[in-house]
């Protein structure tokens, strides 16, 4: 104990003592029943075993129970009344048999003018209005500290097989792969950590804070999904939500919770500053699952030992800004509003540690969101933070408060040990650990067994459509393509040309033949990286889980994934899209970083604080032949330079993400780069009306009648099974390596 809070002086943690009945009996006196003859209470016969350690006795009433006065009797003999201190809502005292008061365990006490009850450390006294119980005092120390451990999980995104190659994940084996986090890893850190600490009788805490969502293949669980599973079975105390559990609209997000409760999910979500427009149904589901108390502003936790956790879930900006069809569902970030849920958790609800659980993010520096919430509100402890994957080797103290976030993935679970003072009503004492979830740890064999049979449920769905499994390998790599932050990379150049290729390749078949010259793929809709691993081969898994997110406004659409769309940008308009994802990307963040694909561009750093860094702009080849075979399909042929004054539209492929996203670059810009996407007739697309944009969305089977979305993992799927199949040597680093010829499609003076 010294070595874990060196602060809090005191030899080993024996057990707990209990409040005594016989010689260890205490007798609190409200001034109303001093009456009472204390002298003639029957006194019990049992024998009981001393202790010789103090104790700290806690007397909290509740519900306007609190006398004006009390008088404590020990031994029904020692007035002990000057030893007890005000504390919120209750006295407590610390008895040291040094001073001859001997206390006994089990225990039992006496309220004069109330009922005879009996307590524990887990405070079953029978009564709701009392809340009586004793906590062991170490030597020396703070006679009313104790101790609490918390887990956080945050930004797991889906990987219940973990982050790498598909095939690489070994749950069952040690030391023989580099995949990071899974489900079945994680689950035995947590229980490790419970058992360890229950042997202390120290009580452990579960939390996530957001984006357990959307990012693999297991978002095609939707009947039931993983996540929800995982957390029930893990027995988490509460959640949060984080901007991707958006990414399927309020009421995507209300069917998937829907699904998970008919199956048992039973885990608390908290929402403290989310708003729902009571006016639109289209975030009716969500109203009622708060209604029903399914989704909860805040709530509290009594602990074994005492301690009662208050528990806030928020959802910061920056994650707001990156939730576009979250509404009509808003957030309230107004700090007002957020201190007066802190204030209602400590002055109404009797929460003495306060803990949010909270989608905002901090910085590798401890700037941001979260840092900014510990300096605008006051009573926070603990902020379990996520949104921006950052994995926080060190707890950050912001204003006394305690930030702390896991990375990304499952790689790391959160430990903090705190030690809490009672009396203080602080934090005296912590401790905090990122623990390292990879094939060091071995998968717990019952988690791990249900996500095999979420796997052949994934598997006998997806043949009949596909004719594919999740391990099927469609292409081969020996070298890694990763995804890098604000600049160009063979994996986006990659993504970006699958997109272009394969868009051009329906168009021969559809109502509009006009091939495609212009490709764009945000690079917050890249996901993974794609790497050899062990065998060298790319999965059907690898590919989706690098283009996962999204989902259709349409709901009779069978299969999740952003929709790739066709709309017409004059070359001005181009030349304002690949602005933005250059010179406005280091300020809006990396997700906003463009890679595309059909041109090649002269770009001036020195013209970027003016918005006219790209200076020139060469179109790449012609209408792509079919079958494959033209040069033109890395965008090495670029010989025509566009006319950026000239009315022409250009047909471009991009995500229904990329889309909507289109006025955030013209609103950044200050007006000064318009993007208006249009139809082929030259008309502006309704952003505002599904019916009219959803006439965009590309058909990946025209033969067939309706639409068939072609969703952003398709192309990449079809590209690389046809490209670089698997039967054959795969991707070539001479064409998306860091020098391959498919690289520098910006060139600088």
């Amino acid at each position: 104990m010294k070595k874990l809070f060196p602060n809090v002086k005191g030899g080993s943690m024996r057990r707990m003592l209990f409040l005594l009945c016989m010689i260890g009996m205490v007798v609190l006196v409200p001034m109303q029943a001093l009456a009472v003859d204390v002298a003639s209470i029957e006194k019990p016969t049992s024998m009981q075993t001393l202790y010789f350690e103090p104790v700290e006795i806690l007397v909290q009433f509740k519900d306007g129970a609190a006398p004006k006065t009390f008088r404590a009797v020990l031994n029904f003999s020692h007035d002990i009344t000057n030893r007890f201190v005000p504390v919120d809502n209750g006295m407590r005292a610390l008895i040291d048999p040094a001073d001859g008061l001997q206390i006994k365990d089990p225990g039992e006490f006496f309220l004069a003018g109330f009922n005879f009850l009996t307590t524990s450390t887990k405070n079953k006294s029978g009564r709701k209005d009392i809340d009586a119980r004793i906590f062991q005092v170490k030597e020396g120390g703070d006679e009313d500290t104790v101790i609490t451990t918390i887990l956080q999980t945050s930004d797991l995104h889906h990987h219940g097989y973990g982050y790498g190659p598909f095939l690489d994940y070994s749950p069952d084996t040690l030391n023989d792969d580099s995949v990071t986090g899974g489900y079945a890893r994680i689950a035995t850190v947590i229980n490790q950590v419970r058992a360890e600490q229950a042997a202390k009788d120290v009580p452990v805490m579960l939390f996530d804070s957001g984006d357990f969502l959307m990012g693999t293949n297991y978002d095609l669980t939707a009947s039931n999904p993983l996540a929800f599973k995982f957390f029930t079975m893990m027995d988490y105390d509460a959640i949060t939500l984080g901007n991707h559990e958006f990414d399927w609209s309020p009421a995507g997000l209300a069917m998937l919770l829907s699904n998970a409760l008919t199956n048992g999910f039973n885990v608390p979500v908290l929402a403290t500053n989310m708003v729902t427009d009571s006016g639109n149904p289209a975030d009716n589901g969500l109203e009622y699952f708060r209604s029903i108390g399914k989704i909860s502003g805040k709530s509290v936790i009594e602990l074994d030992n005492g301690l009662k956790v208050g528990l806030l879930g928020l959802m910061g900006e920056d994650a707001d800004e990156k939730a576009p069809i979250a509404p009509p569902v808003t957030f309230n970030h107004d700090y007002d509003f957020i201190q007066s849920q802190v204030d209602e958790l400590k002055n109404s609800d009797g929460a003495q540690l306060v803990v949010a659980l909270s989608h905002a993010g901090v910085s590798s520096s401890g700037i941001g969101d979260d840092a900014n919430l510990a300096n605008g509100v006051d009573g926070i402890d603990l902020i379990a933070s996520g949104h921006e994957h950052t994995a926080t080797h060190e707890a950050f103290d912001e204003s006394g408060t305690l930030i702390f976030s896991p990375g990304e993935y499952g790689e790391y679970v959160s430990r903090m040990d705190i030690a809490y003072s009672i009396s203080q009503g602080r934090i005296v004492d912590s401790k905090f650990a990122l623990i390292s979830v990879d094939d060091s740890i071995p998968g717990d064999p019952y988690v791990q067994g249900m996500i095999e049979f979420y796997n052949d449920s994934i598997n006998a769905s997806l043949f009949p459509v596909l004719g594919v499994e999740l391990g099927s390998p469609i292409s081969r790599t020996d070298f890694s393509l990763t995804l890098l932050s604000l600049q160009e990379s063979g994996l986006g150049n990659l993504v970006a040309d699958a997109s272009r290729t394969i868009a051009s390749q329906l168009a021969v078949y559809s109502a509009d033949p006009t091939p495609f010259a212009f490709s764009v793929v945000p690079s917050g809709v890249i996901r993974h990286n794609i790497d050899p691993g062990k065998t060298g081969y790319i999965t059907f898994a690898d590919i989706y889980n690098t283009l996962p997110l999204g989902i259709s406004p349409d709901q009779t659409q069978p299969l999740p994934g952003y929709p790739l769309m066709s709309v017409y940008l004059t070359a001005g308009e181009i030349r304002n899209v690949l602005e933005a994802g250059l010179t406005l990307a280091p300020q809006l963040g990396s997700d906003y970083f463009l890679n595309f694909s059909g041109v090649r561009v002269e770009y001036d750093i020195t013209k970027a604080p003016i918005l006219q860094g790209v200076t020139s702009i060469n179109l790449c080849g012609n209408a792509l032949p079919a079958p494959y075979g033209d040069e033109d399909l890395f965008c090495t042929s670029c010989d025509t330079e566009m006319d950026l004054a000239s009315a022409d539209l250009y047909r471009c492929v991009v995500d229904l993400y990329a889309m909507q996203m289109m006025h955030v670059i013209t609103s950044a810009s200050g007006g000064n780069l318009p993007i208006v996407p249009k139809h082929a007739n030259g008309n502006p697309i309704n952003m505002g009306s599904p019916a009219d944009y959803l006439q965009c969305r590309i058909d990946a089977d025209p033969a067939k009648s309706g639409v068939q979305e072609l969703k952003e993992w398709m192309p990449l799927l079809h590209f690389l099974g046809s490209v670089f199949p698997a039967s054959g040597s795969g991707i070539p680093e001479t064409v998306y390596g860091s020098e391959g010829i498919a690289m520098g499609r910006v060139a600088t003076p």
